[in-house]
């Protein structure tokens, strides 16, 4: 969708991502909303009477409608519109997107847009159980439970399950490794996409570049995390670069050899070349959350509100499940065609690293439908400048605001740039593609 009228983007705030049960693990993914939401207010200097909608984006819900949870926790008018969109890992840029059609419809002014996920607060059907090291997993779980459920009853894992449906679709980290069979990527191409997140994600924070977005927060010890907990653990491995051809494979190793997965997955794969993805290539779990507020520019101008970046449109698409990571090219595409804009007309972009090999499919792919040279533009820092989702962390609902800062980031730290697209995959074959301009008022 093309926006005839350009959306004011204003005060993108976030917590640092945080990994699974660590930092943030006490914390809901409506009380991490709650957090930005309020961050947000106090930073814009907006009152609280002026903001007529809330919209949040999660992959899965820790409330019902937490949208409307945040707005009554943080004290908005009872009578302002709240809704909560569930699109998986593209939730966060969903709720920028619905916040812009409400307001284009007139259903609104000023929206708070926000993203959250709590994946330490996905149960195994056991309240807590990640919290407590002798329950943090099933395995730990399941020795602590008597040995005689009834037949038929077991015991679940529902981020597990989250992650590929059971139903249409495998694991994401099935797709990840059939996109890079499929697409003919070496292990070597996804550990240096890897490797250079985790390097400019840790040099971008140790720079300060991330402190206007972040806002500190202790974690269980008192410690104050300034800047993405992963970030911070990776360090070492920033150090010794060697470490990534190291890390194993999650489809060789001794709970499945690469041949089973061949045979496994055989009706999804066109070719094989060996495995490759690894838990250092692809994005760690997380919590966190992310927000903006969504207005005109006229009513930004109105309140005071200090417009960072405008949205000029979007598009949502989807390609066949076991394929998912390809949905970026397929979204970016579709973008370019509703806009009239080439990739050449695109300053940076910003896309999701569910993995590496998800993301370089899709650089790949819009390579070949467009002839735009990825490698070129990765290597100038044009694609995800300072790091991405493998450093920073992915919590699900969160990732497509986290997006839209790193795009304002660029837009800050490049004068000349004018266009930056964002574009992130989803559980599902979803994709989105959102376009973020300089504002030029």
């Amino acid at each position: 969708m093309k926006l005839e009228k350009k959306l004011a983007i204003c005060t993108p705030r976030r917590t640092p991502f945080a990994q699974i049960a660590k930092a943030l693990g006490k914390y809901p993914g409506q009380h991490l909303g709650k957090i930005v939401a309020e961050d947000i207010i106090a930073k814009s200097g907006i009152s609280k009477d002026k903001i007529d909608g809330v919209v949040v984006g999660e992959g899965f819900a820790n409330a019902p409608n937490s949208a409307r949870v945040i707005a009554n926790l943080i004290g908005l008018k009872d009578e302002i519109s709240c809704i909560t969109v569930a699109n998986n890992c593209v939730s966060g840029m969903e709720a920028v997107a619905e916040a812009c059609r409400r307001i284009t419809l007139g259903e609104a002014e000023v929206i708070l847009a926000i993203g959250e996920e709590s994946q330490t607060s996905m149960p195994f059907v056991v309240k807590n159980a990640r919290i407590n090291k002798k329950s943090g997993s099933l395995d730990k779980l399941n020795k602590l439970l008597p040995d005689n459920l009834p037949e038929g009853v077991e015991l679940r894992d529902t981020l597990e399950d989250g992650l590929g449906d059971g139903e249409t679709s495998y694991g994401m980290q099935v797709t990840a490794e059939i996109v890079a069979q499929n697409y003919g990527l070496s292990r070597e191409i996804q550990d240096k996409f890897a490797f250079e997140s985790f390097k400019r994600a840790l040099e971008a924070s140790n720079e300060g570049k991330y402190d206007p977005y972040i806002i500190p927060m202790k974690d269980e010890d008192g410690t104050e995390l300034k800047i993405d907990e992963a970030v911070g653990l990776r360090k070492g491995l920033v150090e010794n670069p060697g470490r990534m051809a190291k890390a194993m494979l999650l489809f060789d190793n001794p709970h499945m050899k690469f041949e089973e997965f061949k045979t496994k997955y055989a009706s999804d794969l066109k070719k094989t070349h060996g495995p490759t993805v690894s838990i250092f290539n692809a994005s760690p779990r997380s919590d966190g959350a992310a927000g903006v507020i969504v207005t005109t520019v006229e009513k930004a101008k109105e309140l005071g509100l200090t417009i960072e970046a405008v949205v000029s449109g979007w598009k949502m698409k989807g390609v066949h499940p076991n394929n998912m990571g390809i949905g970026q090219a397929v979204a970016t595409t579709g973008l370019l065609e509703d806009t009239g804009l080439k990739m050449s007309d695109i300053d940076y972009v910003e896309i999701h690293e569910a993995f590496s090999a998800t993301a370089v499919g899709a650089l790949e792919q819009i390579q070949q439908d467009t002839g735009w040279k990825w490698e070129e533009a990765f290597d100038a820092k044009k694609v995800n400048p300072n790091g991405g989702s493998i450093a920073i962390g992915h919590p699900f609902g969160a990732t497509g605001i986290r997006l839209i800062a790193n795009a304002i980031m660029d837009l800050k730290a490049d004068s000349a740039a004018k266009r930056v697209v964002i574009t992130a995959c989803a559980h599902g074959g979803i994709a989105g593609s959102m376009l973020i301009e300089r504002y030029e008022g």
